[in-house]
């Protein structure tokens, strides 16, 4: 006859613990409320720290042209605010004053960048073998030295240790260009059009990116954003 087997002693079934539903319930509730707690924070922290490009990537122009600040009216700019250096690569270089209606009639690009600007050096190399095709389909671009202690021979030994080539020269006098652009971010870019108006400035626009230098095809050949 089978009898029932003991229990080993200290574990009889009178000490075993009994969960209800709803300690149960409230215990996964609980946990799954930490969870979100935890997952929201590690959001926030890794939004703080990522990259401000990450993402940046654009598909077409349209996602290019978000990353540019049209003004609801077109603003006028010093008549004669920067000084082109030519030639380049000499330090006996003439200086020329330059206005924005010498170039009346075609439609402008001016890139505002220093030396010392990190995010500078890798546009203004873009930027320099973009040059002839922009040239050619009728776009005046002008990169203008501002904001930088190392005036024009800095940026002369910038160009030489960099391999820009195409690019022409100019300074800004008295950061004028940059108080016209209402930023003082680095780099930064202005749509002129042929009337000599500073129609739009870029905000954070990656010209590495092909539908951005689409963009500025289109400037080219139209003179107005597309």
């Amino acid at each position: 006859m089978d009898t029932e087997p003991s229990m080993p002693p200290g574990n009889s079934q009178d000490e075993i613990p009994v969960y209800d539903r709803r300690t149960v319930t409230k215990a996964i509730a609980t946990a799954l409320g930490l969870l979100v707690v935890v997952g929201g924070l590690f959001l926030l922290i890794r939004a703080q720290y990522a990259s401000p490009d990450a993402d940046k990537h654009y598909k077409t122009v349209a996602d290019a042209r978000r990353h540019v600040v049209d003004f609801k009216t077109p603003r006028p700019l010093p008549g004669a605010a920067v000084t082109e250096h030519v030639p380049v690569d000499a330090r006996t270089a003439r200086r020329v004053e330059t206005a924005l209606a010498d170039f009346a009639g075609k439609p402008v690009f001016a890139v505002l960048w220093a030396t010392w600007c990190r995010p500078c050096h890798a546009e203004m190399v873009e930027l320099d073998r973009l040059y002839p095709d922009l040239a050619r389909r009728g776009l005046v671009v002008l990169p203008i030295l501002t904001a930088d202690k190392a005036g024009a021979e800095g940026a002369r030994y910038f160009y030489r240790g960099k391999g820009i080539g195409n690019l022409p020269l100019y300074t800004d006098h008295g950061n004028a260009m940059l108080s016209a652009f209402g930023t003082g971010n680095l780099p930064v870019g202005g749509f002129i059009s042929p009337e000599g108006k500073l129609l739009a400035v870029t905000d954070g626009l990656d010209l590495l990116q092909e539908p951005a230098q689409a963009l500025l095809r289109s400037f080219a050949e139209t003179g107005e954003l597309p």
